[in-house]
């Protein structure tokens, strides 16, 4: 018995709960966008695939949440949604690639340039890897004509590079390139005009340079698509199942922070021994293994957790179970305020993730991973802090100054993204995390605990983080593609320092006289009863004397008898 009240005092079930949840989703998440294009899918498809992924999230996240509330068994929701995700992710890294030819390409002698090069391949073929030159990529053309075989390294640096755009409506490919060939491969050659070859071009990174697809590869492209959005919406799902878990499970909710503490050091420490095996196997199954695993234990740690039992909402929803207070709720103009708060800051993720991570790829590729890694680590270090101290942070505060200055945080980051020059400097926005992801994480779910009806929080819950990482997130993407590729790549995150600036204002100033309003009402209510209390006073004292007033004319009757009485 000791041993049991030990457990559910520290909620120790609760906190490996989260470790392992959170171990497998750093053990899969950061590599399921790789695994993609490794697997033959191209930028543009999985481009797609993560804009349509946030909308699906919104729609199913308060569904996922609505039937949670609705059947009262959030952990048997959670290990159904945790086992279908195992089962999706198998499939997925059990598929076949996607299988591509070679590009194409023709070598021809030309009067201007000499020996050129002419083929037809996408706008990636020309960036990717010739950005990674410093980093060892290169491109190799094998040719050969009816007399020789040869081959040669080739760069796409050149300023005598010609391209011509294509109708994509009509052609299999973008552009046609024609690139001339090195001075050291022209010296095994003899100037012919009439030499010509076919070449075969491929890169040291193959997914940076594939040509057509095999016929019928479209129906993986859709399956690999497809259990990729239907996984990740799933993951999403549990993860805002795992928050109602928590708040059925602790006392009170400004708890829960320390427990999914847990959750954050699970993530990082796997994502980090994850990635030094695969350096160890060169095998992309370690991450798909050490998922199944991790996911596995989790479900049997879940199974045993004991919630909070809720009588009175219990016996309300075996009579009736209706939406009607969740609906007058959400019409409320604080919780409309409150949603559009977490909708705006759902905006700013859907900017920093990926656009900050490409626009580092694109200023310094050679060094991308590292900064990366290092931005990664000191983001889920301030997480661990904020997340620890967010309870107390919360309480000094209050959650609208606390909005505020998650606000502020959110400018002061993406304006260092704009105005450092120096991509490793980096490294110091991610100190804003503590305010940007681990406090605000902690203000959204008590916030949407506290204010949700009685036996709808699985339901308020999903609806908040529907709203966030969900269309908030999807709207962000959409703006931010705009702007990162019609625009310009940096200027973004000055758009988006200068959007949380004028949010911070408009709702300080919506705070500012919210909490005048209220002061006044609150005056006005006392100053009422006090002057209910004067009348009341004066009413009393009024029966009194009525009441005293027959007494005394009687007492004085008496006496005055009394006296006449005596005076006989």
């Amino acid at each position: 018995m000791d041993f049991l009240s030990f457990i559910n005092r520290y909620y120790l079930l609760l906190k490996i709960h989260y470790f392992l949840f959170y171990s497998a989703y750093g053990a899969i998440i950061p590599i399921l966008n790789l695994t993609l294009r490794a697997h033959g899918l191209s930028n543009t498809e999985i481009s797609y695939s993560n804009i349509i992924l946030p909308f699906l999230i919104f729609l199913t996240s308060p569904l996922i949440g609505f039937i949670a509330d609705h059947s009262r068994r959030f952990i048997l929701t959670f290990n159904i949604i945790l086992s279908l995700i195992i089962l999706l992710f198998l499939i997925m890294f059990s598929l076949p690639s996607i299988k591509s030819h070679h590009i194409q390409a023709n070598i021809y002698y030309d009067n201007q340039y000499g020996y050129v090069l002419n083929f037809c391949a996408s706008q990636e073929v020309a960036t990717k890897c010739a950005t990674r030159s410093e980093c060892g990529c290169s491109y190799q053309a094998y040719c050969k004509n009816e007399n020789i075989t040869f081959n040669s390294t080739f760069t796409m640096n050149s300023n005598a590079i010609e391209k011509h755009f294509k109708d994509h409506d009509n052609s299999i490919c973008e552009i046609d390139y024609q690139v001339p060939i090195d001075e050291i491969f022209i010296k095994t050659l003899r100037e012919d005009k009439l030499f010509q070859a076919k070449c075969e071009i491929i890169c040291s990174i193959p997914y940076f340079c594939h040509g057509v697809r095999y016929q019928q590869q479209v129906i993986y492209v859709l399956l690999y698509s497809l259990i990729y959005i239907i996984g990740s919406t799933l993951l999403s799902n549990a993860n805002a199942i795992g928050i109602s878990i928590g708040f059925s499970v602790v006392i009170h909710s400004d708890l829960i922070g320390k427990q999914r503490v847990w959750g954050t050091i699970g993530f990082g420490t796997i994502a980090f021994f994850s990635s030094r095996l695969y350096s160890v196997f060169k095998s992309e199954y370690v991450y798909i293994c050490m998922f199944i695993i991790i996911a596995i234990l989790t479900i049997i740690v879940t199974s045993f957790i004991s919630l909070k039992k809720n009588e009175d909402s219990m016996k309300r929803n075996k009579r009736t179970f209706n939406l009607l207070a969740l609906i007058s709720l959400l019409r409320d103009f604080d919780i409309f305020i409150f949603l559009s708060i977490t909708l705006v800051w759902g905006m700013c993720y859907g900017c920093m993730y990926p656009f900050v991570y490409l626009y580092i790829d694109e200023i310094a590729p050679c060094q991308s991973r590292s900064i990366i890694g290092w931005m990664s680590l000191v983001a889920a270090l301030s997480e661990v802090f904020a997340l620890y101290i967010a309870r107390r942070m919360l309480k000094f505060f209050g959650t609208n100054l606390s909005s505020i200055i998650i606000f502020l945080a959110f400018s002061i980051r993406f304006g260092g993204y704009y105005f450092i020059q120096q991509p490793y400097f980096f490294i110091l926005m991610e100190t804003m995390h503590f305010f940007n992801f681990g406090i605000l994480y902690v203000l959204i779910a008590q916030k949407a605990d506290s204010i949700a009806p009685s036996g709808l929080s699985g339901t308020l819950q999903g609806i908040a983080h529907g709203i966030s990482h969900g269309l908030g997130r999807g709207i962000g993407l959409l703006v931010s593609s705009f702007i990162y590729i019609v625009i310009q790549q940096r200027l973004l995150f000055l758009v988006y320092a200068i959007f949380n600036l004028i949010a911070a204002i408009i709702y300080s100033i919506y705070f500012l006289l919210k909490s005048r309003k209220s002061s006044c009402q609150s005056m006005n209510s006392s100053n009422n009863n006090d002057d209910d209390d004067d009348d009341d006073s004066n009413n009393i004292t009024e029966i009194i004397m009525e009441i005293d007033e027959p007494i005394n004319k009687e007492s004085l009757l008496t006496s005055s008898r009394t006296k006449i009485s005596n005076n006989n």
